[in-house]
């Protein structure tokens, strides 16, 4: 069923993208027929919908452009196909391939070493000529064998390919994007289908829009329900071996990418006029599409890796917490009956799992014969507290630590638990006000010890994470429970009566 759009801006987004498509382009039939399904890949190609052969296509003169491990299995067909062509009389689908990569980028301690992207060494290894490039201003496409380029062929290139090329060549461009589009837009989609707990997802072959990246007409696309997503939740987390479950969906995406890319070209899906293989993202029903119902998926940065210790529950002072399950304040982590309700938990293990270490901050005040207020440390920020009514003042330390192994916990514990003690965790979060910025909002959690000198530490929605170790920053990772001790803060300190002690 198709929504309709509830916003202008998107809508005169997508009306000045089609008047910027080729004349052909704009013309589309207003309705698309939907093959029936052929096979597992192609039953969403119009061309699938009837014997007669493909369009008519010059020997492609393809323009690569891709850097990680992702484009180098669509550029690993590509060659393939190229290399089977030349044994051919007459010469096959592809005549040339041009690679651009990005200039290698300086990483490492002090930013010393320059490190390659994985696709210039296997442009390199197949003997295909590179071109390096972090900007096409000003730059002219190459002309092999003094042909124009014909094609150009985008994955997950980062690099947005302006329309002054797309529209010098003949066939303009495609794009491999591994996600059933318009769902998970942007440049990180597989990293994203785990941490929004996707069941299913797949790999669209679009082209490339002249006015944004993930706004091109969908060519292919893999058949619903799509490819299963691995459930990083399934196990105990007990057991420490085992694959990758983000590597293995990421190279299982690259192969089937790889190949609807070359099915493409072969069925002569890149020659305009263009026809949509999704209805929804047709012409005539892009204008009326709700893309607020689909999901983003933008790049990964620090942020993501933040603890996430409050987020389906808003913040309450620890005296104002709920214990009744009938109060509209109160978020419980345990399951309810025939379901189970998200956790803070979960969200943390998952996002572990997806992104690695996790990172938060804690603010334990200054004690005698501990850390000085003016002693330099990194991840470490003094401050004064405000003076309480006796008129009497602390000093605060801010430390920023990194949780380095965790799960979720699987038993649920009820708020009269008895435990080891408190820890002062500091949220920051992106500001709602019109001046913007970051806010830090504090959260006082429990922890209670575990064996092998781990921790339960305490959400704010009363889910509990076991920690195995941590680290504070400008220290060594040391067990969770003994990292916690020396974080610790008693309830004088908190200034909290003793009526809350348990809630």
């Amino acid at each position: 069923m198709l929504l309709i759009i509830n916003s202008a801006r998107l809508a005169s987004s997508f009306i000045s993208q089609a008047k910027l498509w080729p004349r052909s382009v704009r013309s589309l039939p207003s309705r698309v027929t939907v093959a029936k399904r052929r096979s597992s890949i192609r039953p969403y190609s119009d061309s699938s919908a009837s014997s007669s052969p493909p369009p008519a296509s010059d020997p492609l003169r393809i323009l690569f452009c891709g850097s990680d491990h992702f484009s180098c299995a669509s550029l690993r067909a590509l060659h393939e196909e190229l290399r089977r062509g030349s044994s051919q009389d007459g010469g096959g689908l592809i005549h040339s391939i041009d690679v651009v990569v990005r200039p290698a980028k300086p990483t490492g301690r002090g930013y010393k070493v320059l490190r390659e992207v994985p696709l210039r060494g296997l442009a390199d290894e197949l003997g295909l000529p590179v071109h390096l490039r972090d900007t096409f201003k000003g730059w002219d496409m190459p002309r092999p064998d003094g042909e124009p380029i014909n094609l150009i062929i985008a994955v997950s290139f980062g690099l947005f390919v302006p329309p002054r090329l797309i529209n010098a060549s003949k066939y303009g461009g495609l794009n491999v994007h591994p996600s059933l589009l318009p769902d998970l837009r942007g440049p990180a989609p597989i990293h994203h289908a785990f941490l929004l707990g996707r069941s299913h997802t797949g790999v669209t072959i679009q082209t490339l829009s002249p006015v944004s990246f993930d706004a091109g007409v969908p060519l292919m696309q893999t058949p619903r329900p799509g490819i299963p997503v691995p459930n990083l939740l399934a196990s105990n987390g007990d057991d420490k071996g085992g694959t990758d479950p983000l590597k293995d969906l990421h190279d299982q995406l690259a192969a089937e990418g790889a190949r609807m890319l070359v099915e493409t070209l072969k069925s002569g899906l890149h020659v305009p006029p263009w026809r949509s293989c999704l209805p929804e993202v047709d012409e005539q029903n892009r204008e009326r599409l709700d893309f607020s119902s689909y999901a983003h998926a933008p790049k990964i940065t620090t942020a993501d890796k933040q603890l996430p210790l409050a987020r389906y529950r808003a913040l309450l002072p620890l005296a104002a917490r709920a214990t009744d399950p009938d109060d509209p304040s109160f978020a419980p982590a345990f399951p309810h009956g025939d379901r189970t309700v998200p956790t803070l938990a979960m969200a943390a293990e998952r996002r572990f799992k997806v992104l690695g270490p996790l990172w938060s901050h804690v603010r334990v005040p200054r004690r005698p014969g501990g850390s000085k207020a003016g002693k330099k440390g990194a991840g470490k920020k003094v401050e004064e507290a405000a003076s309480d009514d006796e008129g009497s003042s602390a000093v605060l330390e801010t430390k920023r630590v990194i949780l380095e192994d965790l799960r979720k916990e699987y038993v649920c514990y009820p708020p009269d638990v008895p435990y080891e003690g408190w820890v002062r965790w500091i949220i920051k979060r992106e500001s709602e006000s019109e001046e913007g910025g970051v806010v830090e909002d504090e959260f006082v959690g429990r922890y209670i010890p575990c064996p092998d000198k781990e921790a339960l530490v305490e959400l704010a929605d009363y889910s509990w994470l076991r920690v195995g170790r941590i680290k504070v920053e400008g220290s060594t990772s040391k067990p969770a429970l003994s990292v916690l001790e020396s974080l610790r803060v008693t309830e004088e300190e908190l200034n909290l009566p003793p009526i809350v002690r348990n809630t």
